[in-house]
């Protein structure tokens, strides 16, 4: 009987519409980031831990300037109740993306040794010159996901993960096994990119009304319009999102310039494994919670009860990986990926309290965009990246696993405190009213 009622509950739940919209993402990313998982002991008998660590590099600089790339106005979208002025703000997205990742390539061009020397790493060398096109890609991608949330044509988003994963790990095992070098590692990255973005490209063209709607609504001056008045985007919002990556590219970094290309292979490793199953749910939570709670502070809603609520789910998820890799992480690692790997396990087995709080809390970090504390949130970044680069400075010398421990413990403290002002963000609200 009891087992009845639990199922009845189930039912109830998934006809709520955050439930079933984050169900509905939470299905394409689960397979997207299940079947790297489930390649990933292939890949790590094709690779070794210095192709990884050249391809952690890589990843770790496009995340760090594909924060610009459109300006940070794609989370702008979400927001206009005009229909045309969302468009409008879509069309200065793509146009952003387009600027500066030219204005990149001119960039990699000209300063290519000068990277280079300050990276202190000539591997990555050549694959400098593919990270403008990947992280256009990027911009392009982030627009349309966020055009398709406002939409909420979530099944769009979902495949189009799906994608991108086939278009990534195809490549990897198959130009891998021909050069067993991080040539397939970047190349299948960068083709899962271009898959995903000509499938959100086809759903949005083949919609004629939306491009009946974007003939009629889109003219430079408004799109000017929407620049100036979304201007605090560009102006606080890209700096905070800056430091924010850089805030979480620069351990990586650290370890590359400070320790060995094998050390940052197990890094890279040990990144992806935990905050791929977590990044499942984190990333839909977050996208839905944002369209939730834009929805819910224009109708002047309560917003405490749904971000309580969502840390609550949250919380009760991450139990489970928390305790299996605090006490299983290097056998794990060793079973799964091989023995060589075992070193990623104990340094899985450290980071994953900052993991796990990590994934209660970002996802809900939206919600300063949602009531427009676009500058508070530009703060709390700042401290974040100071915080960071001193405690890496402090690190310098010591051991990498002291200096990861350091790190875990950081990003714990750091979290806690980040979801303090959230809360205090929806009180000072409250307040107002």
């Amino acid at each position: 009987m009891a087992i009845v009622q639990i199922l009845y509950k189930i039912k109830g739940l998934t006809k709520q519409e955050f439930l079933r919209n984050v169900l509905t993402l939470m299905t394409g990313i689960t397979i997207a980031q299940l079947l790297p998982i489930l390649v990933s002991p292939i890949l790590t008998r094709i690779y070794n831990p210095v192709d990884f660590g050249v391809y952690a590099l890589y990843i770790s600089i496009i995340s760090i300037v594909s924060v610009a790339v459109t300006l940070r106005y794609e989370f702008a979208i979400v927001t206009p109740q005009k229909r045309g002025d969302a468009l409008n703000i879509f069309t200065l997205s793509l146009i952003a993306s387009f600027v500066t990742s030219f204005l990149m390539f001119i960039i990699v061009i000209l300063f290519h040794r000068d990277i280079l020397d300050l990276l202190d790493n000539k591997s990555i060398g050549i694959w400098l010159y593919l990270i403008p096109f990947a992280t256009f890609l990027i911009g392009v991608t982030q627009t349309f996901n966020y055009w398709f949330n406002r939409e909420k044509r979530f099944g769009v988003l979902s495949k189009s993960r799906i994608i991108q994963t086939f278009g990534n790990i195809i490549p990897n095992i198959a130009i891998g096994i021909i050069y067993k070098n991080e040539f397939g590692l970047i190349f299948g990255h960068l083709l899962g990119a271009v898959a995903s973005v000509i499938y959100l490209i086809y759903n949005f063209v083949r919609d004629r009304e939306i491009i009946k709607e974007l003939k009629e609504h889109a003219s430079l001056s408004k799109i000017k319009e929407q620049a100036l008045t979304y201007k605090e985007y560009p102006q606080f919002n890209m700096a905070s999102a800056f430091l924010d990556t850089m805030s979480l590219q620069l351990p990586a970094l650290c370890v590359s310039k400070t320790y060995s290309s094998v050390d940052l292979g197990y890094y890279n490793l040990t990144t992806r494994t935990i905050s791929m199953p977590l990044s499942v749910i984190s990333t839909s939570v977050s996208q839905v919670f944002f369209q939730k709670i834009s929805e819910a502070y224009n109708q002047c809603k309560p917003l405490r009860p749904i971000i309580l609520n969502t840390a609550k789910y949250l919380s009760l998820i991450s139990i489970f990986p928390l305790l299996i890799l605090l006490f299983f992480g290097p056998q794990l690692f060793s079973f799964v990926f091989g023995e060589k790997w075992s070193v990623a396990g104990e340094f899985a087995r450290i980071l994953v309290f900052s993991y796990a709080i990590k994934f209660v809390v970002s996802p809900l970090s939206v919600a300063f965009l949602a009531v427009g504390a676009v500058r508070r949130l530009f703060y709390l970044q700042f401290f974040r990246f100071v915080f960071t680069v001193f405690l890496l400075f402090l690190s310098l010398n010591i051991d990498v696993i002291y200096f990861l421990i350091f790190y875990s413990l950081y990003e714990f403290c750091y979290y806690i405190l980040y979801f303090i002002f959230i809360l205090k963000l929806q009180t000072k609200k409250n307040e107002q009213e």
